[in-house]
């Protein structure tokens, strides 16, 4: 008997941890094999004799009611381009094909997933079918090799490092077509793989691809002429799928320059003459995000306002900095933008060059004073640029400060800094079927409202805005759970979102903001444009009672790719062309999967922004809210049971469960609304009411009715 197990993640349910075992049952270790011993057998720190502990390699997961939940072996999980990978569930679907006896998986290289099996003769394409049909893409072996006899160590397992030292020849399955011989070109360049890897049955995403890198793969396949939607990239995946959906012919694209009415600029050029050096500037529409925030910073200068401190460890380096900075406003449109009011509209107006552009100096015994007086200065419509870099002298340390606006950038453009195209696409959409589109898809639209004014609320420097949980389920789950009813990560929590304002608007279509990234546009190496080309759009889903949860998940992969084409609309042009006063949702969806987290986090209007950041290990929730429409608790206890729904979804996904058994709420919402309504038990002195009367008259000699 052993009188105690350890878990070394003791203060967190629900997350994995190793398991240790400890009692008098544990030997002294392995005989006559020293190295294992002292890798497995260590000192117990909880037991107050030099008792040992057994390292056991398995996982576990501690459940609210004390029992653990073993997950699997510590050494059998692995990470893959981001992806966490149970090899021993790999191994199991290798072995749910008829013919297969032993299987086994290991990562070679750290690049790509190899999957083994005996006996050799075993058809590769069968094969890839039935894995397929149990894992998700990412779990899908990109290699396979077939061996007449699967090597074991002397306990009779398999031996998988004698499986990584075989000097196997690996052979994907020979391309056939010229397309598919050039996608396979295209995918190993963009994902940095060797071509010889990749097979007819590879997937995209076993070999390290992701939602980012599918916008890439598009660029280069418009670059060699082939043209591919990025719905029918995601949803083919393998590689004779996608080259098959391909269509063959060299793409000429020419896109429309932007052409502004000269009595426009002529307009502009006047109103502004005396304040800005306009002649000879370029004049351009701005896109519907950049709209957007301009207008907020009319009434706050201090909307939108990024700044980003760098230490430097010398003057020399402060000054190389600054020359650096001005070869980038000179090389870079972006940075020598501004944007104007005219009675047309809002304009972005570009410099021609950068020789008016001055660097500031400041001196300050707080860097964080400096920091307020600068975002209290915010940016103003008429400034010559929307961009600053002045170097701050502490007591101690000499900084450089970019301070620059949100309609400049977003997270894409940070972590670029490329190529130079921007305006190209502004004006060239057909407006006609945008109209069209959103009319349609707005119609008969209910607001969906969470937030309250709250009349008594006054404003505190300290009221909070934002809070963040972890969800209870790891990022491998729920990325599992949706990749086995095709939904991707995003897809599968912007549903459960969904899910929870239903219960707490009590409608059955539902509706809030989400945040497209439009980085699949039309334009040639459109996913290295510098600039914000982000929007938000809305997005509706509808829920039947009598409907399956499979046929829900059906009806929001029927829309997948249809609002692509007509997602760069301006919110305010969506609001009129659905003839809807006031707002059509109040709270915004933003699954976070850019290159570099976008730092500009502040609220900006909405009752509630609900942020989606996964990690490799963690989905992480984060709700940022006004606290004059919206408490911390009732925030708390939204985005608790958010994560509820996202657990619900995990379980009952891709069955047969009605949709009208998808509303029960968490048991902590429960029990809290019950206690709200009901309040606690009191025990009563008397059973019954009239008791009370009857003990009252007597001591006035009163006969009760049965005297």
């Amino acid at each position: 008997m052993l009188p105690h197990m350890f878990w070394t993640n003791r203060n967190n349910e629900f997350q994995l941890a190793a398991i240790y075992l400890g009692g008098i049952c544990v030997s002294h270790g392995y005989i006559n094999l020293p190295d294992q011993t002292t890798e497995r057998f260590l000192h117990d720190p909880f037991s107050p004799t030099t008792d040992q502990m057994f390292r056991m390699g398995d996982l576990a997961r501690l459940l609210s009611n004390g029992h653990f939940e073993i997950v699997g072996r510590k050494d059998s999980q692995v990470k893959l381009k981001g992806y966490r990978i149970e090899l021993d569930d790999v191994a199991d679907a290798i072995m749910s094909h008829p013919r297969v006896t032993t299987a086994a998986a290991i990562v070679r290289n750290k690049t790509h997933l190899v999957g083994y099996l005996t006996p050799a003769d075993v058809s590769i394409s069968e094969l890839h079918d039935v894995v397929a049909s149990h894992l998700p893409v990412y779990m899908v072996p990109a290699v396979w090799v077939g061996l007449d006899e699967m090597p074991q160590n002397a306990n009779g397992k398999i031996d998988k490092k004698n499986l990584e030292a075989l000097d196997v020849k690996v052979e994907a399955e020979t391309l056939e077509t010229e397309t598919e011989k050039q996608m396979a070109a295209v995918w190993a360049r963009v994902l940095a793989v060797n071509v010889a890897e990749i097979g007819r049955q590879t997937s995209i995403f076993a070999i390290g691809g992701d939602s980012l890198s599918v916008i890439r793969v598009m660029a280069a396949c418009k670059e060699v002429g082939m043209e591919i939607s990025t719905a029918q990239l995601l949803k083919d995946l393998v590689l004779w799928k996608v080259a098959a959906s391909v269509s063959n012919q060299q793409l000429t694209i020419s896109w429309p320059r932007v052409s502004m009415p000269q009595e426009i600029v002529e307009s502009i050029t006047n109103q502004y003459a005396g304040i800005l050096d306009v002649h000879d500037c370029l004049v351009y529409p701005v896109t519907p995000l950049q709209a957007g925030m301009v207008y907020a910073t009319v009434s706050n200068p201090t909307s939108y306002v990024m700044q980003i401190p760098l230490r430097m460890k010398q003057s020399s380096d402060v000054d190389n900095l600054c020359v650096a900075f001005q070869h980038l406003v000179r090389k870079h449109d972006i940075l020598r933008t501004t944007f104007v009011m005219s009675t047309a509209g809002i304009y972005q107006i570009i410099h021609p060059d950068h020789t008016n552009f001055d660097i500031a100096h400041a001196s300050t015994s707080d860097l964080d004073e400096f920091f307020q007086l600068d975002c209290a200065r915010g940016f103003e419509i008429g400034d010559a640029y929307f961009v600053r870099l002045t170097t701050v002298a502490t007591a101690n340390d000499q900084y450089v400060v970019l301070s620059i606006h949100h309609a400049l950038y977003d997270g894409w453009t940070m972590s670029m800094l490329m190529s130079d195209l921007f305006v190209d696409y502004i004006e060239a959409q057909e407006k006609k079927e945008t109209v069209s589109f959103w009319c349609a898809y707005l119609s008969d639209l209910e607001p969906s409202v969470v937030g309250m004014h709250q009349a008594n609320h006054v404003s505190q420097e300290h009221d909070e805005k934002s809070i963040s949980i972890v969800s209870q389920l790891s990022i491998h789950e729920i990325s599992k759970t949706a990749q086995c009813v095709n939904l991707t990560t995003a897809e599968f929590t912007k549903l459960a979102w969904a899910k929870t304002l239903r219960k707490y608007t009590r409608q059955n279509n539902v509706a809030f903001g989400q945040v497209m990234a439009n980085r699949n546009i039309p334009v040639q190496d459109a996913d290295r444009i510098r600039g914000p080309l982000l929007s938000t759009v809305p997005c509706r889903i509808k829920f039947d009672d009598t409907l399956s949860s499979q046929q829900l998940i059906d009806a929001v992969l029927s829309e997948r790719g249809v609002m692509i084409a007509h997602a760069h609309a301006s919110l305010l042009y969506l609001k009129r062309w659905s003839g809807i006063e006031g707002e059509m949702f109040d709270s915004l969806f933003v699954f976070q999967n850019l290159p570099v987290a976008d730092v500009a986090n502040e609220y900006d209007g909405h009752t509630v922004d609900l942020m989606v950041i996964p990690t490799t290990e963690a989905l992480i929730l984060q709700a940022t809210f006004d606290p004059q429409r919206l408490d911390g608790d009732q925030a708390r206890w939204m985005l608790s049971e958010f994560d509820h729904s996202i657990c619900q979804l995990v379980e009952v996904l891709g069955s047969n469960v009605l949709v009208s058994d998808l509303r029960s709420l968490s048991a902590n919402q429960s029990d809290a609304i019950h206690s709200v309504c009901f309040g606690h038990e009191v025990p009563l002195k008397y059973e019954l009411l009239h008791h009370l009367f009857e003990e009252q008259m007597m001591p006035l000699n009163t006969r009760t009715f049965e005297q």
